[in-house]
């Protein structure tokens, strides 16, 4: 099997490098500082909204956003109730479609991955010379001069 990197370099692992650490300005970091906290707010609001609608709760923050909104407690479980019903619905189409199809068409016969290709497959191909296909495997920079790659008979 042939390499697609040069072979001084190893695999990275999981949790090396991840991360792209750049430099960025005070005003940047508290922009984003800023804006995460007003996210984190809207979510708890939204989160308290369906959660004092169904335990039956309104204290008065809340009872103003339900009285902007123009909705009532009724209003917001019967939203919650109808995203139940579609979601079991939709889960009970996904389950009977996977039913038919494993009746209708059996168990998963996978064929094999193919096998890497290797330099002489390349070769045979016509299409570039063996030294160029070898200098791009193993070298990270290639500059051409030329286009290396053979023309295709029409």
């Amino acid at each position: 099997m042939e390499l697609t990197r040069p072979g001084d370099t190893t695999e990275q692992s999981l949790n090396e490098g991840v991360l792209v650490k750049t430099k960025h300005s005070v005003f940047r970091k508290i922009f984003d500082v800023i804006l995460t906290i007003i996210f984190w707010g809207y979510t708890l609001v939204v989160t308290w909204f369906f959660v004092s609608a169904l335990i039956g709760v309104n204290d008065r923050y809340i009872a103003t956003v339900k009285t902007a909104l123009n909705v009532t407690n009724a209003d917001i479980r019967g939203l919650l109730a109808f995203g139940l019903v579609a979601l079991l619905v939709s889960a009970l189409v996904l389950f009977v479609w996977r039913t038919y199809n494993k009746k209708r068409y059996g168990s998963l016969n996978r064929r094999q991955p193919p096998t890497p290709t290797t330099i002489e497959e390349l070769t045979n191909l016509g299409l570039m010379e063996e030294a160029d296909i070898r200098r791009l495997q193993t070298e990270k920079v290639v500059v051409f001069e030329d286009n290396p790659v053979k023309e295709l008979p029409k």
